[in-house]
C-alpha cells in the first residue's frame, strides 16, 4: 500500500505541474483562448503520468541515464498530448516544451536543496545539546 501512496503522490504532483504550466501557456502564449475540456482532461491525465515517470530518479540507474529516460519519455508524452489536442507541433512549441522542462527542473532543485538545508539544519541543532 505505501508503493500506491507513492504513486498517488507523483501522480497529483505531475498534474500540479502540468495545470500550472498550461495555464501560463495560456495567459502568456495564447491569450484569449479559452481551454477546452478535452485539453484540460488531457493536460491534467499526461501531467499526471510524467510525475509517475518522475519515479526512475528513485531507482538505482544513474542519474544521466535517469535524466535522459525521463526527457525522451516526458517528450514522448507531450507529443502524444499535442496530437490529441491537435495543436501544432512546430519549434516554438519545441522550445517552449524545453523552458518549462527546465524550469521545473529549476523548481524541484531549488525545493530539495531547501530541503537538505533543513535537515542540516536539524542536524546541527541536535549535535549542538
Amino acid at each position: 500500500m505505501k508503493w500506491f501512496g507513492k504513486c498517488v503522490d507523483y501522480f497529483f504532483t505531475g498534474m500540479g505541474f502540468g495545470a500550472i504550466c498550461y495555464v501560463c501557456i495560456l495567459t502568456f502564449f495564447n491569450p484569449g483562448i479559452a481551454p477546452t475540456v478535452r485539453e484540460t482532461i488531457s493536460v491534467l491525465g499526461i501531467s499526471g503520468v510524467i510525475g509517475l515517470l518522475s519515479m526512475i530518479f528513485k531507482t538505482d540507474l544513474p542519474m544521466s541515464a535517469a535524466f535522459a529516460l525521463h526527457f525522451v519519455g516526458t517528450f514522448i508524452l507531450f507529443i502524444f498530448m499535442a496530437i490529441i489536442n491537435q495543436w501544432s507541433i512546430n519549434i516554438s512549441s519545441i522550445v517552449i516544451f524545453i523552458l518549462m522542462y527546465g524550469i521545473i527542473w529549476l523548481i524541484c532543485l531549488l525545493e530539495q536543496k531547501k530541503t537538505v538545508n533543513r535537515i542540516n539544519d536539524r542536524i546541527k541543532k541536535r549535535n549542538l545539546k
